[in-house]
């Protein structure tokens, strides 16, 4: 089960997993820090990735996947990649691929949405490019030797997971995965995550329902780097301002961001970049944050900064020479640039213990 949401939720890790290790281009910014709105800024967004984002729930983050350039540039690039097992992850799907017939090369785009009401997050990815049939689905459940079970929901199969599976956290927040699912909703496109949002997915598709995306999300997405492997969009729930405002002075600041709004970016040799825009309710808002940023990574920097002797740690404190921090009007931009070379440091496994006689 645990390799079945690796590969499942792969167009996620590979691009959320580089959070921490990011070659930079700004994104382009607004003259003035009012909201943009769906009907003022130009769409950078294509037409299949839109469809795929109406087709959402309501959100509090979206994410688009260039999915083509994943699996058909990208993916490649890594079978030869030892370091953090992505050689493996390679391997993997192509042999997914061969047992079961359903090839990622096809897919054209993947979106992701997620509802943060609460500390537990739930929501789905949509996947075009590739009809799944219900033999390929069962096929891949064998592969993976996941326990599932079918229901019918508005005349589309729905295959649920048994097995439970441990939910991936980041600090307070978690996924929930206890009623994780899939189902086909034809048109070349598929749905997978849990079990109440695939159903409200199934419903817009159908015209029950409408989208939950707003139009500031869209345009929020629309303001990200267009060329970017993952671009996001979060708007930050009250609960989460609440939670950031508890944990003391240093994090009052992270309070008074409305939206968050970025790129991830892989170069050709695998450099990796994040680019992100943090837009506050005022200019001193903005300051203030700013100062606390760079007083946080000051501190870390304090920690990891200098030679340890100990790669992985000075491979974390060039890390933090690399984050640029700034504001402008209501806005505050951080990006970091990873050198091919820092992230194989990074991605190093350590040398085993040598045995004492």
């Amino acid at each position: 089960m645990q390799k079945f949401f690796r590969l499942s939720l792969m167009l996620c890790l590979l691009t959320g997993a580089t959070i921490a290790q990011s070659t930079s281009k700004p994104i382009a910014k607004k003259p003035t820090a009012t909201p943009a709105s769906a009907k003022t800024v130009a769409s950078t967004v294509s037409p299949v990735t839109t469809e795929l984002l109406n087709l959402l729930p309501a959100s509090d983050l979206l994410a688009v996947v260039d999915a083509n350039r994943l699996f058909n540039e990208l993916l490649p690039s890594l079978a030869g990649m030892q370091s953090g097992g992505l050689d493996k992850l390679a391997k993997e799907l192509t042999e997914f691929t061969q047992k079961t017939g359903i090839d990622p090369s096809k897919i054209n785009s993947a979106v992701m949405g997620l509802n943060l009401k609460g500390l537990q997050a739930t929501g789905a990815i949509i996947i075009s490019g590739v009809d799944l049939t219900a033999p390929q689905i069962e096929a891949a459940m064998k592969e993976f030797k996941a326990e599932f079970k079918t229901s019918d929901y508005s005349g589309k199969t729905i295959y649920s997971l048994v097995s439970k599976v441990k939910a991936p956290e980041a600090g307070p927040l978690s996924l929930n995965t206890d009623q994780t699912a899939l189902a086909a909703l034809g048109g070349q496109k598929f749905v997978f995550g849990d079990l109440s949002a695939i159903k409200a997915v199934i419903d817009i598709s159908a015209g029950a329902a409408k989208t939950g995306v707003t139009p500031e999300m869209i345009a929020a997405l629309n303001e990200t780097k267009a060329s970017g492997l993952l671009r996001f969009a979060l708007s930050i729930p009250e609960t989460l301002k609440t939670e950031a405002a508890d944990q003391g002075d240093l994090f009052k600041s992270v309070s008074t961001i409305k939206v968050v709004l970025g790129a991830l970016d892989v170069a050709a040799d695998l450099s990796l970049s994040l680019d992100t825009l943090m837009r506050t309710t005022s200019p001193k808002d903005a300051t203030e944050l700013e100062d606390g940023l760079k007083g946080l990574v000051g501190l870390v920097k304090g920690i990891f900064g200098g030679s340890s002797g100990d790669q992985k740690m000075d491979a974390l404190g060039q890390l933090l020479d690399m984050v640029k921090i700034s504001s402008k009007l209501n806005d505050v931009s951080l990006s970091i640039a990873l050198p091919r070379a820092t992230l194989d440091q990074l991605l190093k496994k350590p040398a085993p213990a040598e045995k004492k006689p």
